[in-house]
């Protein structure tokens, strides 16, 4: 059985009280993942952001609130 049958199994079983938050959830993943409008500069500006978080280069949210004073 694919990914694809197992989750359309899983969908299939899913209490219909819970089918609007796992639509919700579905949605999410695919704008999250999906959405080709990020632009080339976006991107960009997104791995530059997470190269400066491995290398450290970020505040914790105590030294945040500490600047907010």
């Amino acid at each position: 059985m694919t990914i694809k049958e197992q989750l359309i199994q899983e969908v299939e079983a899913f209490p219909d009280a819970l089918l609007s938050e796992a639509l919700d959830f579905v949605l999410f993943l695919k704008t999250r993942y999906l959405d080709p409008e990020i632009t080339t500069e976006e991107k960009a500006e997104i791995l530059a952001a997470q190269a400066a978080y491995k290398l450290g280069d970020y505040l914790t949210l105590e030294q945040y609130e500490a600047n907010q004073v």
